[in-house]
């Protein structure tokens, strides 16, 4: 009979990443309706759907009402004009016809669900684009003010704080009606609006990530691994970049998440008081305002709002609940998933 003491069970271990992730509800939905929103958007020239600008006044405001037909020629040649590659992939899948009417007209005939689809490649591309401006200068910002500490982590917060205290919706007026005095000679170096308008959210939208990774890097430089790297002859730059900011992407990518929505209802606002994407271009946040337009007492047509609405509110709710998964996947203690 053993009289030894009995082994002490190994700790439970933790689930990994993914599985933490999965376990949240809704996390594979949402998931799936982005892919499935990214890849209509970024095949639109591959699907039998009508040309988004062009108007056919003969079916201007009608109410769902989907059919397939056959694209008209000088259409269809201006298309493959435009995307000639793609064209001929929709040439050999679904020949000649088109699928019109889905979601309804608009009051100069053009197909709303195509405006939708093609609106949707401009604003995951604001989204995305203005996001990655607003990290880039955000970390890197915060990062050094606050690694480096002293004058210079005051000095770079206080611009922090004065920036927060101006408006952000009259800055960006500002700097968009500063920029259209000059929209000649923009154009002429390749820069379009919508180029400009995702630098300028992306400019003004870094704020709140500097002042958390700068919280984040005050922690950090006191680890043990930084006296060490120090200790083994690591200057500042190697130190920031090889050993903090690596500490840091998790923080990025919750952070990501969260913004890119925040910055489609931005770009959508803008685009909603005519400040942003201009026609021909097409954006979720232009049909809404096209659609507010066309909605009077005598003729209320419902489809020009709800279509683009619900795309616009769908995308953002499934990138709220991503970032939600990803925050609670990556936490540390994992006591939501222990």
């Amino acid at each position: 009979m053993s009289t030894g003491t009995p082994a002490a069970e190994p700790p439970p271990s933790r689930p990994s990443f993914w599985t933490r992730l999965r376990r949240r509800r809704g996390t594979l939905a949402a998931v799936g309706l982005l892919v499935s929103v990214t890849l209509l958007a970024l095949g639109a020239p591959l699907l039998p759907l009508p040309d988004p600008s062009a108007m056919d006044p003969a079916r201007s405001g009608q109410p769902p009402s989907p059919a397939w037909r056959l694209r008209e020629p000088a259409r269809a040649a201006l298309q493959a004009e435009d995307h000639p590659a793609a064209d001929a992939v929709r040439r050999a899948i679904f020949g000649e016809r088109e699928l019109a009417g889905l979601c309804g007209t608009d009051a100069l005939g053009r197909d709303v669900f195509a405006r939708v689809v093609w609106g949707a490649r401009v604003s995951l591309l604001v989204g995305l684009l203005a996001t990655l401006v607003s990290v880039l200068i955000g970390v890197s910002w915060g990062l050094v003010a606050g690694f480096t500490g002293g004058r210079v982590d005051a000095v770079l917060m206080r611009i922090v704080d004065v920036l927060y205290a101006i408006p952000l919706l009259f800055l960006v007026i500002l700097i968009v009606a500063l920029l259209r005095e000059h929209a000649t000679r923009l154009a002429a170096l390749g820069i379009t609006r919508e180029v400009v308008l995702y630098a300028v959210i992306g400019a003004v939208s870094w704020l709140t990530m500097a002042r958390i990774v700068r919280g984040q890097v005050l922690s950090l430089r006191e680890r043990d691994f930084v006296a060490a790297a120090r200790a083994l002859g690591g200057g500042d730059t190697h130190i920031m970049l090889r050993h903090i900011l690596p500490h840091l992407w998790g923080l990025v990518c919750i952070y990501l998440t969260l913004t890119v929505p925040r910055v489609m209802l931005f770009e959508a606002f803008l685009s909603f008081l005519g400040l942003g994407v201009e026609a021909p271009g097409v954006s979720w946040g232009l049909l809404a305002s096209e659609g507010l337009e066309q909605l009077t007492v005598i003729s209320t047509s419902w489809w020009l709002i709800v279509f683009p609405g619900l795309a616009l509110v769908a995308t953002l709710s499934s990138l709220n609940a991503l970032g939600d998964s990803l925050r609670d996947a990556l936490d540390p203690r994992g006591s939501r998933f222990a």
